[in-house]
């Protein structure tokens, strides 16, 4: 018997979807809100999976990771990422479905967080025009996903306009815009060329194939621009950051968790040009990759704690 037919024969009344890749099962989750989902461990090892968890996490989905072969260590114990899960237990695919069934009931008797109430946009009121000209410049690679959540969950709705490069799969980016702007007091949107940049809301530029940035006309507008790859990433960091030179002083720049070294650069032409800047302290990061090049190098003023990441920046915004 099926694990789908066990379950639902179980338990009268589930409901119970299957996806055999991460992007199906994302529209699924998003769609269908489940409370539950046993997610195959090779599925857990992909860089995209972290839009997974983020998407659980918010909603306060139960996971369970299943483990391709018995006695094969478990992805949580080899990915940092993991240690975020909402419950994680380990089985084998050659477990009878009763023993999902177990773990099941397992989840069911586990205390819950409680669902937080996704921020709909009636429930927001309109950012006033005008004001300070500061803007706000995020760049995040792998573990962005969940630090992103932690800081414009931070955001009040009429932050300063907020553009975002997060190092993502291709297929992912609507999804990302899709969750911050769930958990974002502000509004998120996809970067597209030719916005024009308003307090209140969030530009993520996340799978796409162009690089955002500035332009140099007023009013301050997006422009998205083909090309290479820079500093090996299309969207780039660097080239966002690199954009907003001739704006140094209204800048406000981080970089968050991430491997490599994309945006380091720009943000110390950033800071030479009179820009704050910050960057995601090691404790915080799951992988101190950027943040750590654009410390050493000088680019980065301080290192801030992701727990006090909002806050710092919007103080910066406001100086």
């Amino acid at each position: 018997m099926s694990l789908k037919s066990y379950m639902e024969q179980t338990y009268p009344g589930m409901k119970v979807y299957l996806a055999n890749n991460l992007m199906m099962a994302y529209n699924q989750a998003e769609a269908a809100q489940p409370v539950f989902a046993f997610v195959e461990d090779g599925f857990t090892k992909l860089p995209e999976f972290e839009m997974m968890m983020a998407l659980f996490s918010a909603m306060d989905t139960r996971w369970v990771s299943v483990m391709d072969t018995f006695g094969a260590t478990p992805a949580r114990k080899s990915s940092p990422l993991l240690d975020v899960g909402a419950g994680i237990f380990e089985l084998t695919k050659a477990d009878h479905p009763s023993q999902f069934a177990q773990h099941f009931d397992m989840m069911v008797k586990a205390p819950r967080r409680g669902r937080g109430a996704a921020v709909g946009s009636a429930a927001r009121p309109a950012a006033a025009a005008g004001g300070s000209k500061k803007m706000i410049l995020i760049g995040s690679s792998t573990g962005g996903v969940e630090a992103l959540r932690n800081v414009l969950v931070g955001f009040p709705f009429d932050c300063p306009p907020t553009l975002i490069v997060q190092h993502t799969g291709k297929n992912f980016g609507s999804g990302l815009v899709s969750l911050l702007d769930r958990i974002c007091p502000a509004r998120v949107r996809a970067a597209e060329d030719g916005l024009t940049l308003e307090p209140g809301y969030v530009y993520v530029a996340a799978g796409q194939r162009r690089h955002m940035g500035l332009s140099n006309r007023a009013p301050r507008r997006l422009r998205m621009k083909e090309g290479p790859d820079i500093s090996g990433h299309t969207p780039s960091v660097d080239a966002l950051f690199t954009s907003a030179v001739p704006y140094g002083k209204d800048i406000v720049a981080t970089i968050l968790t991430g491997m490599g070294q994309d945006g380091a650069r720009g943000l110390l032409e950033l800071r030479k040009a009179g820009a704050k800047t910050f960057a995601q302290d090691e404790k915080s990061s799951v992988v101190y990759g950027m943040p750590r090049v654009a410390w050493e190098m000088g680019a980065a003023q301080q290192q801030v704690p992701l727990a006090h990441m909002a806050s710092t920046l919007l103080q910066a915004s406001k100086a």
